[in-house]
C-alpha cells in the first residue's frame, strides 16, 4: 500500500514538472520580449540590455505615420470583437442544428470544418480573387471579417458541440412540459447551462481573429490590421518598439481573459446562491 501511494505521488510530481516545463517553454519567449521592451533609448533587440526605460512605449504612443500602430490596433480589436460575437451566434446555431440529427448532418459537420482543413494563405488568396471578380472592394471590416469568421467558426462550433453532447435533454423537455416556449426554454434553461462553452467560443473567435495574418494578408485592402503592420515594420527595421507592441497586446489579451473568467465566476456564484 505504501509503495502504491509513493508511486502515485511521484507520478503526480512528474506530471506537474512536465506541465511546468511546457508552460515555461511556451511563455519564456514572451517574458523575454517583455523584458527587452524596457530597453534604454539606445537599446537593441538582443541581450545584454542597454539600460532600462519606457522609451519604446513612448515611441509607440507618439509614433509617426510610417510606424503608428494605434490605428491597426484599433482595427484588429474591433475586428476581433465582431468575429467573437459572430462566432458565438453561428456556433450556437450550428451546434443546435447538429442536435436535431437532420438528413445530411454528416456532410454539414465536415463542411463546418473546412475552415480548419484548408491552408490559410490559399483561402485568403482565393477569397481575394473571388472578391475582385465580383467587383467587391477589399476592406478590413468586410472581406477580412468574412474570411476570418470562416476560420474562427469551426473552433467555436466544436466547442459548442462538445458542450451540447454532455447536455441532458431531459432538462429542456421538463421546461417544455411545464409550458415554456422553445425560445424561453433556451434562454432560461439551455443558455445558462452551456454558458462556459459560449464564453469559450467567444474567446476562440477573439484570439484567433486578433493575430490572424495569413488570411488577412490578401483581403485587408489599404488599411492594415495589427499583424500586417507588425510584419511590415519587421521588413523595414527591427527595434524594441515591436517588443513594446507585443507586450502591450499580450497584456491586453490576458486582461480580457481575466475579465471573462471573473464575470463567469460571478454569474455561476450568483446562480448557485439563487438556487440555495
Amino acid at each position: 500500500m505504501i509503495g502504491w501511494r509513493v508511486r502515485l505521488s511521484l507520478s503526480g510530481w512528474l506530471l506537474g514538472a512536465i506541465t511546468l516545463a511546457f508552460l515555461a517553454y511556451q511563455w519564456l519567449p514572451i517574458f523575454t520580449l517583455g523584458l527587452l521592451s524596457f530597453s534604454g533609448p539606445t537599446g537593441g533587440t538582443t541581450f545584454p540590455m542597454n539600460g532600462t526605460s519606457f522609451h519604446w512605449y513612448e515611441e509607440v504612443w507618439r509614433a509617426t505615420v510610417m510606424n503608428d500602430f494605434k490605428p491597426p490596433l484599433l482595427r484588429s480589436s474591433l475586428l476581433a470583437l465582431a468575429c467573437s460575437a459572430t462566432t458565438i451566434v453561428l456556433s450556437i446555431m450550428a451546434a443546435q442544428a447538429m442536435r436535431g440529427q437532420f438528413r445530411g448532418n454528416g456532410w454539414f459537420f465536415y463542411l463546418m470544418l473546412l475552415g480548419i482543413m484548408a491552408p490559410g494563405i490559399l483561402v485568403g488568396f482565393g477569397f481575394a480573387i473571388m472578391m475582385r471578380l465580383m467587383g467587391v472592394e477589399l476592406s478590413w471590416d468586410t472581406t477580412t471579417f468574412l474570411v476570418q469568421v470562416s476560420w474562427t467558426l469551426p473552433f467555436g462550433f466544436l466547442t459548442m458541440l462538445a458542450v451540447f453532447n454532455r447536455f441532458d435533454r431531459k432538462v429542456e423537455e421538463a421546461a417544455l412540459t411545464l409550458g415554456a416556449s422553445r425560445l424561453t426554454a433556451f434562454r432560461r434553461v439551455t443558455l445558462p447551462l452551456v454558458l462556459p462553452g459560449v464564453i469559450g467560443a467567444g474567446l476562440f473567435g477573439f484570439s484567433l481573429s486578433y493575430d490572424e495574418y495569413a488570411r488577412s494578408m490578401f483581403t485587408t485592402g489599404p488599411d492594415a490590421t495589427l499583424p500586417l503592420a507588425v510584419m511590415a515594420q519587421l521588413d523595414r527595421q527591427l527595434t524594441p518598439e515591436i517588443y513594446a507592441v507585443g507586450t502591450t497586446t499580450t497584456l491586453f489579451s490576458l486582461i480580457a481573459i481575466t475579465i471573462f473568467t471573473v464575470a463567469f465566476w460571478a454569474m455561476r456564484r450568483s446562480t448557485n446562491l439563487r438556487r440555495s
